[in-house]
């Protein structure tokens, strides 16, 4: 798996997959915290509400929803109703983790610590399996044992190419994107 990895990342005929994978990241920290301090809430618990929406979410619908329910309004756009569910309450308990919310969510756990800030932790969704496998049509159901031998995998080949293991992981994302 960390082969293929490295494989693709080393494939990568353009900067633009590199750059966007460095930034992602970034960039989506720098909505968490001006949100943290814009709602006064606890940056962790903006980055578990904003993963708990994000299971078969758009990017820029997942904010929206998010936005909403920091701010208190219903949801101005459809999405998961018990990930909103979920999310509300993670607002409304302060939450600082998803676990309680999602004991069988590897993937909603990982993202809200990426969000947070913390860069080893690896964020394995559909299209990150699906690379790891060198395989576009590959369905592997992410429980904890397969996540973590994906997530495992990933933070390898993170440091044999000496990238940090969350912006390798959004480096891949967005090549695999872009080819499938």
């Amino acid at each position: 798996l960390a082969s293929n990895l490295v494989s693709i990342y080393r494939d990568v005929r353009t900067s633009g997959d590199k750059v966007l994978g460095a930034q992602w990241y970034p960039a989506a920290r720098t909505i968490v915290n001006e949100w943290a301090r814009h709602y006064d809430t606890p940056a962790q618990t903006v980055a578990c509400v904003i993963a708990a929406l994000s299971p078969q979410n758009e990017w820029s619908r997942n904010l929206i929803q998010a936005d909403d329910i920091l701010a208190g309004r219903p949801v101005s756009i459809g999405g998961i109703r018990t990930n909103i569910d979920k999310a509300q309450r993670i607002l409304s308990d302060r939450a600082e983790t998803t676990f309680p919310y999602f004991p069988q969510g590897p993937k909603v756990a990982s993202f809200s610590l990426n969000l947070a800030g913390n860069d080893t932790a690896v964020t394995v969704d559909t299209h990150a399996m699906q690379a790891a496998l060198n395989d576009v049509q590959a369905n592997v159901r992410l429980a904890w044992t397969p996540y973590l031998c994906f997530a495992s995998a990933y933070e390898l080949a993170a440091k044999r190419v000496d990238r940090p293991a969350a912006e390798f992981q959004a480096i891949i994302w967005h090549v695999w994107k872009r080819l499938y």
